[in-house]
């Protein structure tokens, strides 16, 4: 089993020791039984399948029209994705539980407005959190194939 999530990209133009790479995103959902009730299957095809172009450092010399394997460890993206999930989540819940502990004939929609600041605290927090990462997140090249030998 491999330890990194793969993906195939070109290579659209080499800038001063970077190469923007077009990676096309990718969907599971056509596979899926559960696509029509899904909210991600819904969102993939109101947002479509747009390329994502990535910069990443060109050590290897790598050419426009080049196709490149991008990858990113398997244990970075399943961390991240629970941070990104849990601290809002958490935010938006325990602000709203602590108020109410805090002032036990609270109103509703103090309740309601005291979730939004810890939500939204809890998507400060995911930022914070990021920026401190440092390129734990960065794709990296595994694998380049030249596009012509010329």
């Amino acid at each position: 089993m491999s330890d990194w999530m793969e993906e195939q990209g070109v290579v659209v133009s080499v800038m001063d020791g970077w190469a923007t790479v077009r990676v096309q995103r990718q969907s599971t959902c056509g596979s899926c039984s559960a696509r029509s009730g899904c909210g991600n299957g819904v969102l993939s095809e109101v947002l479509g399948r747009r390329a994502l172009d990535l910069r990443i450092p060109n050590r290897e010399r790598l050419q426009p029209g080049d196709r490149v394997t991008l990858g990113i460890r398997d244990r970075s993206l399943v961390s991240g994705a629970v941070v990104m999930y849990l601290l809002p989540l958490a935010g938006l819940i325990g602000v709203a539980a602590f108020l109410s502990m805090l002032i036990p004939g609270v109103t509703e929609g103090w309740l309601v407005l005291s979730g939004l600041a810890g939500f939204g605290l809890g998507l400060l927090a995911v930022r914070w959190w990021l920026r401190r990462q440092g390129s734990r997140f960065d794709p990296v090249l595994l694998a380049h194939q030249p596009s012509s030998v010329v």
